[in-house]
């Protein structure tokens, strides 16, 4: 399937009178492969159209025969021909409407509209951490939901109706010039102007429309997080503030709403009765015509006709035109959230190296959050041996969270290298590099899916055998033994974000999945605070399980933990502070040095430091 370049953002200056030619070039764009579908249903369409403008000329040629046929001079046989031809162009019209304009047009449509949310899907997936850490998932999902929405909408109402109704226009126009040229210069310049005219008050109308836009993206995020944390919610008695928060939005929605919608109404009246007088008094000029002899009777039937036509088609070419740019305001909204630039990408020329060792080497690493200004890593060097347990200590906010999302390429340096095997990580195939991690961190992302589903994430593949194995690994078959919480044992569902899980339980779901995930080819364990909500009992059987795992499986083992206690055992310790480190070396050098490491313990030991 083709991938969709979202890279077209529309200036703030044409979000005016050229907004919907602008808006225009980034619809084609996200219409992808399927454009070309959609545009031959819109010519099979426009050949319709044109069926359609040939039955009010045919009947001009029958009322301009039909004296001559009452007075004998033609016989009814020319007549008769004309009607019969029109019968069969409504078969043919009918047929081509309903087999093969409808049918095309309606599969390209829901190709599209089940297209758009996986190509959307795919963007958003590609954007770094960062970006979804500062953004509002609410607002994220109400931009995407209601752009994919929008965009269906806008082509339908595009290619079916407004392309359509204005082809049926020109094609209209010139059969009128045909006829008589003044006649068609006083049909179609009133028509012409107050169409203008309409096109221009609805243009007016996209500054509110985006101010309602992202007005109903807030209510979305207010409603998503009151959901999300409906736990805290609660548990503070804060239902009312909720409420009132996303009460207040709506109020201004409807506020916003009603004032345009007044506005709507009131040009509608007036393009209503523009439209009316103008066509009453083109016939009254085409009937002045005939009186003087420049057109045939036939020919104000074809007036009479096609006019009826036009006056509803621009009528509604103005509605279709509204809808068309309200739904692109949407669309448009949601092109510049899927706009954005993703920090880390896979590079095309990112290579797989051939022979892995695993030797990690940080050299000057500084890193600054995208809009901060002091590092949080600050010129850090360092070394992680391959296939030994390295741990990292500090206190609070000293950067060792962000140290491991560097080091798993989550995001990129701003200045300094980190290399693996000598070579510059950012020289090697993102997804390979990221396959050799296995992370179990802090709060352990859990999805509403099974037990099972969550601990085979990193490999859909295990088999059972390999699952049962991780269940027991991460000490979780204690917690299947309840059938009360647990009645489908494995295959039972823990609901959204693992809310039947306890904090204790999320994290041993968490190091069953980074199990799994060692089994099928991952080499650097990473525990960030993974065993922080576990009892004693817990911990020391994963830590065993942990040791078992690397004499088998020769990986490397690098550790965040508050409680110092589990990583006296650990081949080098690094002690941050500032965002530097300040000592390095084992549990028992450390401890001699008495520096901030052996203070650490200290106050742990006397209870002045979390556990």
């Amino acid at each position: 399937m083709a991938e969709i370049d979202w890279d077209d953002k529309i200036a703030d200056k044409d979000r005016s009178a050229n907004f919907f030619f602008s808006a225009l070039k980034v619809l084609w764009r996200l219409m992808g492969q399927y454009r070309y579908g959609i545009l031959v249903a819109t010519g099979l369409l426009l050949v319709n159209q044109s069926i359609n403008v040939t039955f009010p000329y045919l009947w001009k040629l029958i009322f301009d025969r039909l004296p001559d046929v009452i007075a004998g001079e033609q016989t009814i046989e020319t007549i008769l021909w004309i009607v019969g031809g029109m019968m069969l162009l409504v078969v043919v019209n009918l047929s081509l409407w309903h087999f093969v304009v409808q049918i095309k047009f309606s599969r390209n449509l829901i190709k599209l509209e089940n297209f758009w949310p996986v190509q959307a899907q795919k963007k958003l997936l590609e954007l770094t951490i960062g970006y979804h850490e500062k953004e509002n998932t609410g607002k994220k999902i109400s931009k995407i939901d209601k752009g994919c929405d929008k965009m269906v909408d806008a082509v339908a109402k595009l290619f079916w109706d407004l392309a359509p109704q204005t082809f049926y226009l020109i094609v209209n126009m010139i059969f009128v010039f045909a006829i008589d040229w003044l006649l068609g210069l006083i049909f179609f310049i009133p028509y012409l102007t107050i169409f203008c005219i309409g096109v221009r008050k609805w243009d007016s109308f996209v500054v509110d429309w985006e101010k309602w836009e992202k007005l109903r993206e807030e209510s979305g995020g207010i409603l998503c997080q009151s959901i999300i944390n409906v736990r805290t919610v609660q548990s503070f008695v804060q239902e009312k503030r909720e409420e009132e928060q996303l009460t207040r939005v709506r109020e201004n929605m409807t506020v916003l709403d009603i004032g345009m919608n007044r506005k709507i109404e009131g040009f509608f009246w007036k393009f209503s009765n523009a439209l009316s007088l103008i066509f009453y008094l083109t016939i009254f000029a085409g009937l002045w015509f005939v009186y003087q002899g420049r057109i045939t009777i036939g020919s104000i039937i074809f007036m009479i006709m096609t006019g009826n036509v036009i006056n509803s088609n621009i009528y509604h070419m103005i509605n279709s035109y509204s809808h068309i740019i309200r739904r692109l305001v949407s669309v448009v909204r949601m092109n510049d959230l899927l706009n954005q630039k993703a920090d880390i990408t896979n590079d095309s020329a990112g290579v797989i190296p051939e022979d892995y060792t695993g030797n990690v080497e940080l050299d000057a690493v500084k890193f600054v959050y995208p809009g901060g200004e002091n590092p949080v890593v600050d010129e850090m060097s360092l070394k992680i041996p391959a296939g030994k347990m390295v741990a990292f200590v500090g206190k609070s906010g000293e950067g060792k969270t962000t140290l491991i999302r560097l080091l798993a390429r989550m995001y990129d340096v701003t200045s300094g290298r980190i290399r693996l095997d000598g070579q510059d990580i950012r020289e090697v195939d993102l997804y390979w590099y990221r396959r050799l991690f296995a992370i179990v961190q802090q709060d352990v992302d859990v999805f509403d899916a099974s037990i099972r589903d969550n601990v085979v994430y990193p490999c859909r593949e295990a088999t059972e055998e390999e699952v049962l194995e991780a269940i027991r690994a991460a000490h979780l078959q204690v917690m299947l033994e309840s059938k009360e919480r647990f009645p489908n044992g494995l295959d039972t569902p823990v609901g959204e974000r693992g809310v039947k899980l306890s904090g204790g339980e999320r994290q041993r779901v968490g190091i069953a999945r980074a199990y799994i995930s060692l089994l099928h080819g991952a080499k650097i364990l990473i525990l960030d605070e993974a065993t922080s909500n576990l009892d004693s009992e817990a911990e020391r059987a994963i830590q065993l399980m942990i040791n078992s795992i690397r004499e088998r499986l020769d990986i490397t083992l690098v550790v965040i933990a508050h409680r110092l206690s589990t990583i006296q055992k650990a081949d080098l310790i690094y002690v941050l502070d500032n965002g530097r480190v300040k000592e390095f070396g084992d549990h028992q050098i450390l401890m001699k040095r008495n520096g901030l490491y052996a203070s650490l313990v200290d106050l742990q030991r006397l209870g002045m430091v979390r556990e």
